[in-house]
């Protein structure tokens, strides 16, 4: 019996698609995920829905993406943020 990596790792459901948390075994998606999610930043990266969105498109296949994701941590009620505009 053979069993994917995609299968034993957690997901998170991001704008109705299943993305996978870990970066180990990222989730390969239509490059069009890109239209949903927002352009990623020059590292490949997005936040979307509270959850950082690491994407890596493949060089051999322009119509998909590896995507992975993990959610953003509560900050605790200490901290204090100062925004400077």
């Amino acid at each position: 019996m053979s069993v994917r990596a995609q299968e034993l790792v957690e997901h998170v459901n991001i704008r109705g698609t299943n993305v996978s948390t870990s970066f180990l075994a990222p989730s390969l998606l239509h490059v069009s995920i890109v239209q949903s999610f927002g352009l990623p930043n020059a590292n490949g990266q997005a936040v979307v829905d509270n959850h950082n969105v690491h994407f890596r498109f493949d060089p051999n296949n322009e119509d998909v993406v590896w995507v992975h994701a993990y959610k953003n941590g509560p900050t605790s009620e200490g901290e204090e943020w100062c925004v400077l505009l």
